[in-house]
């Protein structure tokens, strides 16, 4: 398969492309429509050490970042193994994600900041569900239309106290947002969030979908 800098060589200004060029430029990319087998997607996955919650001199051992590639529309149907290769703190999804699987991050040890691309229209039940992760931000880009009973039920996170609700989101499952951290929380008018988990001493405020 050539490289993007062999077929730009056969379209500069001037040449005349053959309907190989072309064939070799299509044959290049994958089709939205087009399943991914195995061998074809790049996991980079990488290490960083984790370091004592007493001691930042001291390692304890490594965590997992994986970033998925595009092309990848669904992820989980089943829970990563809570194993110490498989502890996960960082993810990074692709702009082509459609939907999060149930329990797919449940129990994982992620921190930092989280995003949801636009593109995932369905967070199922209990994706992010547990009591180790220390996420301190999560962005919920807009274009996120569903999330699920105790979708991001974090309650490790303690220092999570912000967050944003697209006004592309129309439904809010059972404790989809108990985190008792929060402290603001912003949603459009009309999004009902009596049952979503959130704080008593939360401030909700709303916003006019326009």
């Amino acid at each position: 398969m050539k490289t993007k800098q062999e077929l730009r060589l056969k379209f500069e200004n001037g040449d005349q492309p053959t309907q190989e060029h072309f064939w070799e430029w299509q044959d290049s990319y994958w089709h939205k429509d087009e399943k991914l087998s195995n061998n074809s997607l790049d996991l980079v996955t990488y290490q960083e050490f984790t370091h004592s919650p007493n001691d930042n001199t001291e390692i304890t051992g490594t965590d997992n970042i994986i970033i998925f590639p595009e092309g990848i529309k669904i992820i989980g149907g089943f829970r990563f193994a809570l194993t110490s290769q498989n502890r996960i703190t960082k993810v990074q999804f692709p702009k082509s994600l459609a939907r999060i699987r149930s329990g797919a991050f449940a129990g994982q040890y992620l921190t930092g900041t989280l995003r949801i691309p636009g593109s995932c229209k369905v967070i199922e039940a209990n994706a992010f569900a547990g009591t180790a992760n220390n996420l301190t931000e999560l962005i919920l880009e807009n274009g996120v239309e569903t999330i699920e009973d105790f979708s991001f039920q974090l309650s490790g996170s303690k220092n999570l106290t912000e967050l944003y609700i697209p006004k592309s989101v129309k439904s809010v499952g059972q404790n989809a947002f108990n985190i008792p951290s929060l402290t603001t929380v912003s949603a459009s008018n009309g999004l009902d969030l009596s049952n979503a988990g959130i704080p008593a001493t939360a401030v909700i405020m709303r916003y006019v979908d326009l």
